[in-house]
């Protein structure tokens, strides 16, 4: 069951401390609350969007007091982009995701086509107006990676051959994933979903169409080296397929 009250109470607090803080320009929820996906295993993706100049370190500091009061932080984890964090009195599943994005940032999270409809937690201005998609800037990308991949992908798999005729089930598995699945599903996402052609697998069961997904989940699983090479051979025929249909749909635009 959803705790609503729990992650309404969450957004609150956070940004009750953060909204008059003059360089904090906006909030909203995203994630699986901008695709209509919250479930009992959902986490909560606070955004908000900050001026260029502000320290970053500071406003995760007023947003972690805040957080101390709904329960202790137990535990955080910062990647590349935004903070996580693992409170004491929530579930496991429940992490907050704490993004802070700057107004001078290429992508500001706000794109339909990419982040689906954010769920507004306030606007000093008209932040939040829906962002146009920079359609030459995603297809910038996209074309530059499926560049890559033209050279790149026959050459990589190599690295899946030669594990399984080494017998090394996880250094197969592995590269299996690497080399050849995730280059298809992203080659999958080119075809169909071109807008967010860099999600990975994330949202993969509904971006692509019911068949074609139906026909890659059973890709993903494998039993043993010989059950790999033969979803493997699959994998790699469907995405050399895709590279072609795709180079095709190049030269005649």
């Amino acid at each position: 069951m959803v705790n609503h009250a729990l992650r309404a109470r969450i957004a609150e607090v956070v940004t009750a401390a953060l909204q008059p803080i003059p360089a904090v320009l906006a909030g909203w929820e995203g994630g699986s609350a901008a695709f209509g996906r919250v479930d009992a295993y959902s986490d909560i993706d606070l955004e908000y969007l900050v001026n260029d100049d502000v320290p970053l370190e500071d406003l995760y500091q007023i947003a972690e007091r805040a957080l101390a009061t709904v329960s202790p932080i137990v535990a955080r984890y910062t990647p590349t982009l935004g903070r996580y964090y693992r409170l004491q009195d929530t579930d496991a599943f429940l992490l907050v995701d704490l993004v802070f994005v700057r107004v001078g940032d290429a992508e500001r999270h706000l794109e339909v086509e990419r982040h689906g409809e954010t769920v507004p937690l306030f606007d000093k201005g008209h932040w939040l107006d829906r962002a146009p998609l920079d359609e030459t800037r995603v297809a910038a990308q996209r074309d530059r990676r499926f560049r890559e991949l033209q050279t790149w992908f026959p050459m990589s798999q190599v690295f899946v051959r030669k594990a399984l005729l080494r017998g090394q089930q996880v250094e197969a598995v592995n590269a299996y994933w690497a080399c050849t699945l995730k280059p298809l599903a992203e080659l999958l996402r080119m075809r169909y979903a071109p807008a967010r052609w860099d999600f990975g697998v994330r949202y993969l069961d509904t971006d692509l169409p019911a068949e074609v997904s139906a026909r890659f989940s059973p890709l993903a699983l494998v039993q043993d080296l010989q059950d790999l090479d033969s979803k493997w051979a699959i994998a790699t025929s469907w995405a050399n397929d895709l590279l072609e249909a795709l180079r095709a749909d190049d030269a005649t635009d």
